[in-house]
């Protein structure tokens, strides 16, 4: 994520994560975290993260594990 991006596209929410516009909208993705949920408003059954377009880590607990994990992926 550079710094001319929109911070609110970081985090994105998918119902159904097996649907083809889900996985195509992760391939157009460069950094990220995505949340999956059964239902709107329902708890999240996956979180992970998204590194050009590849899902490189998933089964997080939550979103703000997500992005301290995220932080790790960028060099110092």
């Amino acid at each position: 994520m550079d710094l001319n991006e929109d911070p609110k596209d970081l985090v994105q929410e998918y119902m159904d994560f097996t649907e083809a516009n889900t996985l195509s909208a992760i391939e157009r993705a460069v950094v990220g975290i995505y949340v999956v949920r059964e239902t709107p408003g329902s708890n999240s059954s996956d979180v992970g993260l998204i590194l050009e377009g590849v899902v490189v880590l998933r089964d997080l607990e939550n979103v703000a594990l997500g992005a301290a994990m995220l932080f790790g992926f960028f060099p110092s």
